[in-house]
């Protein structure tokens, strides 16, 4: 295993056994690679989002992480695959909803959009990598929940 190997897994685990949100460990490790955290304030907005988390740091801090490793070893980050490594740890994170919530959505959705025509629907921007909606009216740039591109570039 190449050291960039040991050091994105390392902090990958340290992301992950980090308490809802981060904490003081994982704070030390985003300042020893001089990744930038986010505000408490953001923090407070992304819990209480609709994304949740059960545990760990926020994905938007792994890949910053991430990306401060990719700089340090140029050569053996060339095939690395950022969002696939981003979406796997939040699927590690989130909440399990379970079956149950999920024929519950299925009832809800078809009561809704099967009655004939109804008010236009909004279509929301969502991240194309974690599903997070954007939280900001005027957001069309990166995901504040995992970094990601929110919508295709042209």
């Amino acid at each position: 295993m190449t050291e960039f190997n040991k050091e994105i897994d390392a902090a990958f685990q340290s992301a992950w056994h980090a308490d809802k949100g981060g904490d003081a460990k994982w704070g030390a490790i985003m300042q020893q690679y001089g990744a930038e955290p986010l505000s408490d304030g953001l923090k407070k907005e992304l819990l209480n989002s609709e994304m949740k988390i059960t545990r760990g740091a926020f994905p938007i801090e792994l890949r910053r992480v991430m990306e401060k490793i990719m700089a340090k070893y140029p050569n053996d980050a060339q095939g690395f695959r950022m969002d696939e490594k981003v979406l796997e740890y939040y699927q590690k994170i989130k909440p399990f909803s379970g079956l149950g919530d999920i024929f519950a959505n299925a009832v809800t959705g078809t009561q809704k959009y099967s009655e004939g025509l109804q008010k236009e629907k909004t279509k929301t921007i969502k991240c194309k990598n974690c599903g997070a909606p954007r939280l900001e009216e005027m957001q069309y740039d990166k995901c504040m929940f995992c970094g990601g591109e929110l919508a295709e570039s042209f």
